[in-house]
């Protein structure tokens, strides 16, 4: 079966009320934020995991060492496609390609979302999102990388992302914007834990 016979895998996950922007797909987004538009004209997005444990720590992911940015570290994500029925839609589907992690609840929004110049010369809008991911056998999240695009994962606490090491593991993030917000989903996370989970 070739990829364009292949059937889409569709994602059920519950959305937090202040990510319901998003739940559209990405021409609409687009087309109900007009100033945007002299911003960027595609969306990428990220999701951004954390483990149960205490103290919590968010997964990262690191680039193969045959890709652009060869064995940097980001998060889960990637470009939204025209297939996918929403922005929060194209976070569950590269959540499901990039680490093997289903989506059970995304948002809130963690940043104002940051801008770039794609490889190709696209304009990129990039949001991110905390994403509680479902949990296989013994209540943990089995993380299963695509090794044509990552090569490892860690799960970092908010300290190790600060001094940019795990263990012997050297942190060198794919942009500074990607490390900011991994920082920011910390502090995002702790309201939310204080205000009783997603």
């Amino acid at each position: 079966m070739s990829d364009a016979e292949t059937p889409r895998r569709t994602f059920n996950f519950t959305v937090h009320p202040s990510a319901s922007s998003f739940a559209v797909p990405c021409e609409t987004y687009l087309s109900t934020h007009p100033g945007e538009k002299f911003k960027y004209n595609y969306i990428a997005t990220g999701a951004l995991v954390f483990d149960a444990s205490t103290p919590e720590r968010i997964l990262l992911i690191q680039r193969a060492a045959n890709d652009s940015l060869p064995s940097q570290w980001e998060t889960p994500g990637g470009g939204c496609d025209n297939e996918d029925p929403s922005i929060l839609h194209g976070a569950a589907r590269e959540l499901w390609e990039e680490a093997g992690l289903t989506a059970a609840s995304i948002g809130p929004q963690v940043g104002d979302g940051y801008f770039f110049l794609s490889r190709g010369g696209k304009l990129v809008g990039k949001f991110n999102f905390l994403v509680d991911a479902e949990k296989g056998a013994g209540g943990k999240l089995d993380v299963k990388l695509d090794p044509k695009e990552h090569q490892n994962y860690v799960w970092a606490a908010e300290e190790e992302v600060k001094a940019r090491k795990v263990g012997d593991v050297e942190l060198k993030f794919t942009t500074r914007d990607q490390e900011a917000v991994v920082l920011e989903a910390f502090r995002a996370r702790m309201e939310i834990n204080a205000d009783g989970g997603l």
